[in-house]
């Protein structure tokens, strides 16, 4: 018996919700698993399944949860994301959301759960250290930058999270088992981290990627602003500059960004960027023919391949690296508005400005229909 099925038994439900219970049912078994597993998740949906789920009903949600332990932490963000994925994935199949929406939510959540563990992490973390203070006793706190797409408030549902972790001065804590403040923040680190990414019986909340920091997997976790400036003034590469675009705090202030600023855009305009971004490129379809050769996707491949979101995104961002020392109009973040300010500063047409958004648009809906299966990411086309 289905679940639409058992449905109809159980509960009162409308033709128009059965249409798109069923409708969930034949597109997402991983959403299946979460009705099966957890019918409170269904009981939301069948209540509120017409409004968007919102940071006032996340924290909410976390107000009913104890947290008092790292464990208690991992299982309330998780069954949370259950609820807010469950949530975005009946919208989106049943046309009662747009791209816009999806994104914004996921985003929204990410922001939150970061903040939250980060929270929690810290106090309990300062209980057993002390505050870590700065040379002249200035309280310091981690700053998570969020890199990527949820740097550009534009998150997949199934997506990794880039970040980059820092701190503004070195110094040491207050409390009787002193360290340094290096040494605390690279524990509140690691265990951010695994409040995140772990995989529990409840499953994960996001798969965190901390490859962009500064020297990649050989560097430290966790880097003070004095050694972040000299590694970009030193050893920055072209394509840091583009990944920099989308950096953004998500806690800890705005002095990351604001010191990068000038690595990002630089005074003059840029023709270099079109070499560097031509290089990007041409290392990316390298990593696709391999895929091809291995036979694992590659060129149906809707991020990566040709004519993907990827390429859409060089195009946009090409343009904010060359000219956006010159015009701070355009140093913003998500792909879709960067577009329609190329239009507004003549530097693209307004036809292929439209034909671009309406590819972007269509290859991110799609994009998410594939994750929507099992919980995944999955960017290659299904083969028959």
């Amino acid at each position: 018996m289905s679940i639409a099925q058992e449905v109809v038994k159980s509960m009162t439900v409308s033709a128009l919700q059965l249409s798109q219970l069923q409708r969930l049912e034949l597109c997402s078994p991983f959403m299946m698993r979460l009705l099966s597993n957890d019918k409170g998740i269904l009981e939301d949906l069948l209540q509120n399944g017409d409004v968007s789920y919102r940071l006032d009903a996340m924290q909410s949600f976390l107000v009913m949860h104890e947290i008092n332990s790292e464990e208690s932490l991992k299982k309330a963000l998780r069954k949370l994301r259950q609820h807010v994925l469950a949530r975005i994935i009946w919208r989106d199949l049943n046309g009662l959301a747009d791209l816009n929406e999806v994104v914004k939510t996921i985003s929204d959540f990410a922001d939150f759960v970061i903040k939250v563990a980060i929270e929690h992490l810290n106090s309990w973390q300062v209980a057993q250290y002390g505050q870590p203070l700065d040379a002249e006793g200035n309280p310091q706190s981690l700053v998570v930058i969020g890199m990527g797409k949820l740097g550009g408030a534009e998150l997949n549902v199934s997506s990794d999270i880039d970040l980059i972790f820092a701190y503004e001065q070195e110094g040491q804590t207050d409390g009787e088992n002193t360290i340094s403040n290096q040494d605390f923040f690279v524990k509140l680190g690691k265990k951010f981290i695994a409040a995140l990414d772990d995989v529990t019986e409840d499953g994960f909340v996001f798969r965190v990627d901390m490859r962009l920091r500064p020297f990649g997997t050989e560097g430290v976790l966790v880097t003070n602003l004095d050694a972040l400036e000299a590694y970009y003034q030193n050893n920055g590469r072209e394509w840091e500059r583009y990944a920099w675009i989308k950096g953004r705090e998500v806690t800890g202030g705005d002095a990351v960004t604001a010191l990068l600023k000038p690595f990002v855009y630089r005074k003059y305009l840029d023709y270099g960027a079109f070499a560097s971004m031509r290089d990007l490129k041409v290392q990316i379809q390298r990593e696709v023919n391999v895929r091809n050769a291995k036979s694992t996707g590659g060129k149906d491949n809707i991020k990566l391949g040709r004519g993907g979101i990827r390429e859409i995104e060089f195009i946009a961002q090409v343009f904010q690296l060359i000219r956006g020392g010159q015009d701070p109009s355009i140093q913003v973040r998500p792909t879709v508005q960067v577009l329609r300010l190329l239009v507004f500063t003549q530097l693209l047409p307004e036809a292929v400005v439209h034909d671009l958004t309406y590819a972007y648009v269509f290859l991110r809906n799609l994009e998410h229909r594939l994750m929507y299966v099992e919980d995944a990411q999955a960017q290659d086309l299904p083969t028959f």
